[in-house]
C-alpha cells in the first residue's frame, strides 16, 4: 500500500457525503471528506421543513453545518476543496487529487458529489441566489406557486426541472440561453403536451435587483421580467469520475452513477455512490440514507465482517 492512506475518501460535502463520514468515522476508520458545504443544494434551499427531527424550519446553512460539525466530532478529516482527479492505483486503492494540487490515497472511495450546478456566469448570479434565483426545482419550487418563473437551460436537465415546476405553477418558460434546444423525445413531448413556453434566446448577460431579481436582461439588450428563475445548466462533475473510474451510468445524458441503494456498491470494487449522483428524487433524507448504507458498505468490507449494527 501506498504512503498517507485513508481508509475511505469521500467525494462531495452534502447530505451523503456528511452522513457517509459520521457513520465511518464513528466506527474508527480513517476518513477524509472533499467538498465545498457551499456548493451543496442543501445549503443553498431558502428553508427546510420536511427533515425528520427538527420541528421548526431550518435555513440550509444551518442544516449543514450541524451536520458538518457532527463528522468533525467524530474525527473526520475534512477538506473545503473541490476534487479534480481520481484514478485507480495498481494495488487496487485509489488516488484523489483536490484543487490545491493535494493527493490522497484510499482503500476505498463514496462518490457523494451530487447533480450540482454549473454557475451560469451571468453577472450579478452570486447576490441574487435565494433571492429570485434557485438551482433546485424540489427544494425551492413551493415557493413559486402560482408565479411566473424561467429556467434556464437548453437540454434535458433544463427541460426535467421545468416539467418539475408544473407541480407549483402553470407559468413556466424554458429560456435556451444562446444555446439550441436538445430534448430527448420524451422531455420535449412532456413540454408541448403541458404547454411550457421554449424561448430561443440570446445570452443572458445580467441578473436586475437589489433584495430581489427584478428582472434578467440578455446580450442584445432586451428584458424581461421573472418572479423566479431556476438555474438548470450542465449535469453532474461525478460524470467525470465515472468516466475516469469506468463505472457505469445512467439516466438523460448519463448524468447518474450506477449503484445500488441498499449498498451504494457500483460497478467497480472499492468504489461506491451515494445522493443525487445515483438520481431517485432530490431530497436530503434520501441522499443521507444512502450515505449511511455506502457507508456501513465500507465497514462491512474493510473491517471484513457480514453484518455491522450501529444503532447508538
Amino acid at each position: 500500500m501506498l504512503d498517507n492512506m485513508y481508509d475511505v475518501v469521500i467525494i462531495g460535502a452534502g447530505p451523503a457525503g456528511l452522513c457517509a463520514a459520521i457513520y465511518t468515522a464513528r466506527a474508527g476508520l480513517k476518513t477524509v471528506l472533499l467538498g465545498v458545504i457551499k456548493n451543496s443544494n442543501a445549503y443553498k434551499a431558502h428553508v427546510i421543513e420536511n427533515y425528520f427531527g427538527f420541528e421548526k424550519p431550518i435555513s440550509g446553512p444551518f442544516f449543514m453545518d450541524e451536520g458538518r460539525k457532527q463528522a468533525l466530532r467524530f474525527g473526520t478529516e475534512f477538506r473545503e476543496r473541490e476534487v479534480v482527479d481520481v484514478k485507480q492505483n495498481t494495488d487496487g486503492s485509489f488516488g484523489v487529487t483536490d484543487t490545491e494540487r493535494e493527493s490522497y490515497n484510499a482503500k476505498t472511495i463514496i462518490i457523494c458529489s451530487g447533480l450540482g450546478f454549473k454557475p451560469s456566469g451571468i453577472k450579478n448570479e452570486q447576490p441574487l441566489i435565494g433571492k429570485g434565483i434557485s438551482f433546485c426545482v424540489t427544494c425551492d419550487g413551493p415557493f413559486f406557486k402560482g408565479k411566473n418563473v424561467a429556467v434556464i437551460g437548453h437540454a434535458n436537465y433544463a427541460g426535467d426541472e421545468a416539467l418539475q415546476l408544473l407541480t407549483y405553477t402553470p407559468h413556466v418558460t424554458v429560456i435556451s440561453h444562446g444555446r439550441d434546444f436538445s430534448f430527448s423525445p420524451k422531455i420535449l413531448e412532456g413540454l408541448e403536451k403541458n404547454g411550457v413556453k421554449l424561448l430561443k434566446t440570446p445570452k443572458l448577460s445580467e441578473f436586475i435587483g437589489t433584495a430581489k431579481l427584478e428582472k434578467l436582461r440578455f446580450s442584445e439588450g432586451s428584458e424581461a421580467v421573472y418572479d423566479g428563475v431556476f438555474v438548470a445548466l450542465g449535469v453532474a462533475s461525478a460524470s467525470d469520475f465515472a468516466n475516469k473510474l469506468g463505472l457505469m451510468r445512467t439516466g438523460p445524458q448519463n448524468a447518474y452513477i450506477v449503484a445500488d441503494s441498499r449498498t451504494g456498491v457500483t460497478n467497480v470494487k472499492g468504489v461506491y455512490a451515494a445522493g443525487d449522483c445515483t438520481g431517485g428524487n432530490a431530497q436530503a433524507a434520501k441522499s443521507a440514507g444512502e450515505g449511511c448504507n455506502a457507508a456501513i458498505s465500507v465497514i462491512k468490507l474493510l473491517k471484513g465482517v457480514a453484518a455491522y449494527v450501529d444503532y447508538s
